[in-house]
Formats: C-alpha cells, sequence, structure tokens
C-alpha cells in the first residue's frame, strides 16, 4: 500500500495569497505597498502637472485666454498641495517602504497591516482635494481652494467649500504621512539584522529616520493650524 508523506511546514498557510483587486487591497508585502504609493505617486504627478500646464497656458500672452481668473486661482492652490501632499511625500513613502527593509535585513516593516491603512487613506484624501472641481460643474459651490497652498487669513476664511474639502484632505494626508512615519521609525530600530549597529546603517536609512521623526513632529502642528482654520470657518 503506497501511504503518501507529507512534510510538515509551519508556513504552508503562508503561501495561499488573495490574487486580483483583492490581492492589492489586502495586501501588508512591503514591496507591494512601495509599489502601491509609487503608482499612486505617479497618477498623481500627471494630475498636478495637467493643473500647471493649464497654469502655464494661460500664461503664454497677456490677457485671459482660457480660463477666468476664480478658476486659475483654484488650479494655482490645487496643483501645489497635489504635488506636496499628493505626489512628492508618497513618492519618498514608496521608495523608504521598497527599500529599508532590503537595505536593513529586515523581512518587511515592522506593522505591516498599518502599513496597508495608511496608504488607503491617500485615495480618498486626494478625492476630496481634487472633488470640488467636479461638483462644480453641478452647480455645486464654487470650485476648488483657491487660497493658495499656505491657506493664508483672510481668503481661506473667505472661500467657499473647496476650502472645507482641502483642510480635511490634508488632515487624512497628514494621519497617512505620521503612521507611514512611525512605521519607519520602529523597523529602522527594532528590526535590523544582527551586527547592523545605527552607525552601520545606510545613508538613506538615517535620512528617512531623522525625516520621519521631524514629520511626527512637524504634522500635528499642521492638523493643529488646520483646526483652528476649520473653527474660524
Amino acid at each position: 500500500m503506497n501511504t503518501a508523506t507529507h512534510t510538515l511546514d509551519p508556513h504552508a498557510d503562508h503561501a495561499h495569497h488573495p490574487t486580483g483587486l483583492l490581492r492589492w487591497l489586502t495586501t501588508t508585502n512591503h514591496k507591494d505597498i512601495g509599489t502601491m504609493y509609487l503608482t499612486f505617486s505617479l497618477l498623481m504627478f500627471f494630475v498636478g502637472g495637467a493643473m500647471i500646464l493649464a497654469v502655464r497656458a494661460e500664461l503664454f500672452q497677456p490677457g485671459l485666454q482660457l480660463m477666468k481668473p476664480e478658476f486659475f486661482n483654484q488650479l494655482i492652490g490645487v496643483h501645489a498641495l497635489v504635488m506636496i501632499f499628493a505626489a512628492l511625500m508618497p513618492a519618498a513613502t514608496g521608495f523608504a517602504n521598497w527599500m529599508i527593509p532590503l537595505m536593513i535585513g529586515a523581512p518587511d516593516m515592522a506593522l505591516p497591516r498599518l502599513n496597508n491603512w495608511g496608504f488607503w487613506l491617500l485615495p480618498p484624501a486626494a478625492l476630496l482635494l481634487t472633488m470640488p472641481f467636479i461638483l462644480a460643474l453641478f452647480g455645486i459651490g464654487d470650485g476648488a481652494v483657491a487660497t493658495g497652498w499656505t491657506l493664508y487669513a483672510p481668503l481661506s476664511v473667505q472661500g467657499g467649500i473647496g476650502v472645507d474639502f482641502a483642510i480635511f484632505s490634508i488632515h487624512i494626508l497628514g494621519i497617512s504621512s505620521i503612521m507611514g512615519s512611525i512605521n519607519i521609525i520602529a523597523t529602522l530600530l527594532n528590526m535590523r539584522a544582527p551586527g547592523m549597529t545605527l552607525m552601520k546603517m545606510p545613508l538613506f536609512c538615517w535620512g528617512w529616520l531623522v525625516t520621519a521623526v521631524l514629520l511626527i513632529i512637524t504634522l500635528p502642528v499642521l492638523a493643529g493650524g488646520v483646526t483652528m482654520l476649520l473653527t474660524d470657518r
């Protein structure tokens, strides 16, 4: 009688992963999440780039050619917020997710589920930032934030619903960045390979350690500022 023998593998259950869309929605793999960050960043680079192309087309010669001054100001403000919070910062976090575990010999990031959640906060935040443009087409509100990316008063107090959308979007984008920073700090301090001291870490890792600390210090201050602006409104 032939008896099949099976080798007991404690990791056998881990071999069955979701496929298709569910894989990307639920992944905790640092390379997958890094790829999603970089893909999202590239998409938002195109969105922000299209906005500034429209601005430059309007500035091609004196006078009004393509758009009203109010819409011009909205493009300027949203372009800056998109490029800073939805393109540059996710791009940097994407490279960090991809490279840091490989550089320090870690199997993954220290907090992989937090890593997944940090990314999936980005798409709704970007949607909030750009949605006022779409709502204005249907006669709802007067368009996106038109105060510039600094949101200085009195323009930010006088603006329409676009300012409110921008405030909530900045909150969500800030939460995502704080979560990513906590994850990076935890990974660099706790998951280095044996023998890799802090002074043996690559410069990229040191740069991100300092950056993550600075983000955790500064982003709550930004959140407090936009919260006070929201109460003013």
